[in-house]
C-alpha cells in the first residue's frame, strides 16, 4: 500500500484517467478543480480511480467538499491512515 498520496499521484491520475495535459496541472494546493476546467463527471472519474488504486470508498458527500488539489491530497492521506489502522 502507498505510504502517502502526493501531488505526483494526483497528477498521474489526472493525466492518465482524464488525459489532461501536464502543463495544465499546477502544484498549487489552493487551485480548484473548477479552475482547472474539471466538471462533476471528471471528479467522479478521479474518485473512482483513487478508490480502485487505494482500496477504500470515498462517499459522494465527502467528494462535494473536496474542491482544491490540496483538499484532495489531504483527504486521501487521511483515508489512507484510517485504512492502515
Amino acid at each position: 500500500m502507498a505510504q502517502a498520496f502526493t501531488f505526483e499521484d494526483l497528477k498521474d491520475i489526472l493525466m492518465k484517467r482524464l488525459r489532461m495535459p501536464e502543463a495544465q496541472i499546477k502544484n498549487d494546493p489552493t487551485l480548484s478543480f473548477d479552475a482547472m476546467g474539471l466538471d462533476s463527471l471528471a471528479l467522479v472519474e478521479v474518485q473512482l480511480e483513487v478508490q480502485q488504486r487505494y482500496g477504500f470508498t470515498i462517499p459522494d458527500e465527502d467528494v462535494r467538499h473536496i474542491v482544491t488539489i490540496g483538499q484532495a491530497i489531504d483527504y486521501t492521506n487521511g483515508r489512507l491512515q484510517q485504512v492502515r489502522q
